[in-house]
């Protein structure tokens, strides 16, 4: 009985392996037929017929962290890379970096050429089965880590009765390679420093360090990279290029000097030079590097552009245009050059502008006006500009509202002169009649104090006083001192700051009284195409009467105002353009906030004219009384 129920038990156990061995093959059936259907449904297979992708494989790193900092570094700079997991012969896990996903051969080496070109970067082509790309692309750090080759035995409680052979295997079938462990370890040792040199992994890992801001750490990875590879002329650019960059401007110099002395025509040197020069304002020995490299080397673009670049700078527009033109004729297709030109020739060229405003307020005040501008170069420093106003204020009497009807003209001649790169003065003088008659003037200057903005100082001179309806009938004028701060920093953060004192004027010469005012405006862009800007602003003004028994104008003595706004552009084409801006204020001395909005459309037509159409609406018009204000502005732009 006993030897019976041993044969039982043993025949039960034997049923119960084969079971285990079928589930088993069948699990394993079950993912190739998978893997299958996924490669043979994507679009890639669709569109090229073909279950195997080339691509371009740019670095591997052990550390995950690493590998995707690399990769945000790498989708910055406009690339589309892709993450795949790879183990190696000691099961090792390796973060792949690679772009491209390519049908043949022939073009993944393309693409690799045009990366190392612009990266200075090496690059290894290889493919891959489709469906085991897709089975181990990673799409952010949290992706499932993949099973370990190891890990893949008989009896594996995860993946069980699965045969493994190493990758001395030479019997693998071609439309299998890189595509199942089962057959072969994915990448060896010797594989990944092919691909990628510790070189190449130490200048990606001092960039990362570099553009996450450990500037320190990233310099000193250079100048060991440096001292191990001195015969790496690329390298030693990149590492005088990152100090310039970082402001290093002292370490950056000694270091071309001595790469000059030793090699006195080295193009890479030469180009950093001028770099240096145009960062430091020293404009004349910039231009005198990059004359050199274009007499060793007619014809280089580069110095081209950065010649254009840099006589646009330093304020030779002239020369600018010059380089331009000749960069344009060498490279039709560059993009920023021909904007580069096509601006600088509307800031130059004579110009005509004409704007239209009709201004509506409360009381059924209307304000019409009309402002007409000539503007042109009077020589390679000066530039002049003759402005004519027309405004025309109508407001009915009513009860208690005293009827204003009065015609506004003025007429000025202003000159801006460039004394250096970095200061403009400003002289202005002109004569208005209407509401009183006189003649009016303006003193100034623009000083960019840094590159990201200029400070403006301006004293205006006896200008009519229109923007309160009532002060036409008691011929208004005001005298105004004005300091203002414009800067915008690196594409994103712009600061601009106001401050005003003005003194009001009525009748023959006697003063009204006197405002101060202040503005703070911070804003942030967060888009670029389109544009989208939001902005959080403070206001401050006070006014005090110069005579508190006489007040006929009456005027808000104290605004304490708060807003947030948001600003947005878009170009569909060339040609037309939209412009929306709007938001919300609060004034802390009135119960309750108020809006305002503003749509206005744009139309190019070449690179000459342009048309604008707007509405302004705001529900509180800032006046004494309150009351919304609306107002229907246009404009026409002609570039002679």
């Amino acid at each position: 009985m006993k030897k019976v129920r041993d044969l039982k038990i043993f025949i039960l156990a034997v049923a119960c392996l084969q079971l285990l061995i079928l589930s088993s093959f069948l699990q394993a059936e079950e993912r190739i037929v998978s893997s299958t259907s996924v490669a043979q449904n994507s679009p890639f297979v669709k569109k090229y017929g073909s279950k195997r992708v080339w691509t371009v494989r740019i670095s591997s790193f052990l550390r995950a962290e690493n590998a995707w900092n690399f990769y945000s570094y790498l989708q910055k700079l406009g690339f589309k890379p892709v993450m795949v997991r790879l183990f190696d012969s000691k099961y090792r896990l390796w973060n792949i970096v690679q772009i491209g996903d390519y049908p043949t051969r022939s073009q993944a080496k393309a693409s690799g050429r045009s990366f190392k070109k612009k990266m200075n970067l090496d690059y290894q082509i290889k493919s891959m089965n489709l469906g085991f790309l897709a089975a181990r692309k990673a799409t952010s750090p949290d992706t499932p880590l993949p099973l370990r080759p190891d890990k893949t035995f008989v009896g594996d409680p995860v993946r069980p009765n699965v045969v493994k052979t190493g990758p001395a295997d030479g019997n693998i079938p071609e439309d299998l390679k890189g595509g199942s462990e089962e057959f072969f370890y994915e990448i060896d040792q010797n594989d990944v420093l092919r691909a990628v040199s510790q070189r190449q992994r130490e200048v990606i890992l001092a960039r990362i360090m570099v553009r996450r801001g450990y500037v320190d750490d990233g310099i000193r990875l250079y100048e060991k990279l440096v001292k191990i590879y001195p015969e790496d002329m690329d390298l030693r650019e990149e590492y005088i290029s990152t100090l310039i960059d970082n402001e290093e401007y002292n370490n950056a110099e000694s270091l071309l000097q001595g790469w000059l002395d030793d090699d006195p025509v080295a193009a890479g040197a030469l180009r950093q030079s001028a770099r240096l020069k145009l960062l430091t304002g020293d404009y004349a020995q910039q231009q005198a590097s990059l004359n050199y490299i274009l007499q060793l080397r007619p014809g280089d673009t580069d110095a081209l552009s950065s010649s254009a670049y840099g006589r646009q700078e330093g304020g030779d527009w002239l020369g600018a245009i010059e380089s331009f033109s000749e960069l344009i004729d060498r490279e039709p297709n560059n993009v920023d050059a021909r904007r580069a030109l096509s601006g600088l020739l509307t800031q130059r060229r004579p110009r005509l502008g004409l704007t239209p405003r009709v201004y509506l307020q409360t009381n059924d005040t209307i304000t019409t006006s009309m402002k007409t501008n000539f503007s042109m170069q009077l020589d390679s420093l000066t530039r002049g500009e003759f402005i004519y106003d027309f405004a025309q204020i109508y407001r009915p009497e009513g009860d208690g509202i005293e009827k204003v009807d009065k015609t506004i003209n003025r007429a000025v001649f202003l000159f801006r002169r460039d004394f250096s790169r970095k200061f403009t003065g400003i002289l202005g003088i002109g004569a208005f009649e209407g509401t009183a008659e006189g003649v009016t003037g303006a003193l100034g200057f623009d000083w960019l104090v840094h590159d990201s903005g200029p400070v403006s100082f301006l004293v205006d001179y006896n200008n009519p006083w229109i923007d309160e309806p009532s002060a036409a009938n008691y011929k208004g004028r005001y005298n105004q001192v004005s300091l203002t701060y414009d800067g915008f920093y690196n594409d994103t953060w712009g600061l601009f700051m106001n401050g005003q004192v003005r003194q009001y004027v009525v009748d023959n010469d006697r003063l009204y009284g006197t405002k101060g005012i202040y503005n703070v405006i911070l804003t942030r862009k967060l888009l670029n195409n389109p544009e989208l800007y939001v902005s959080y602003s403070y206001y401050r003004s006070h006014f005090k009467y110069d005579d508190e028994n006489y007040t006929p104008i009456t005027l808000v003595q104290n605004e304490s105002i708060h807003t947030l706004s948001t600003s947005f552009s878009k170009w569909f084409c060339e040609t037309i353009g939209v412009q929306v801006a709007g938001g919300i204020r609060q004034d802390e001395f009135k119960s309750s906030p108020s809006y305002f909005a503003s749509p206005n459309l744009i139309v190019r037509l070449g690179e000459r004219w342009e048309f604008n159409a707007g509405y302004e609406y705001s529900s509180d018009s800032g006046l004494a009384g309150g009351g919304e204000s609306q107002a229907i502005t246009g404009g026409i732009s002609y570039v002679f």
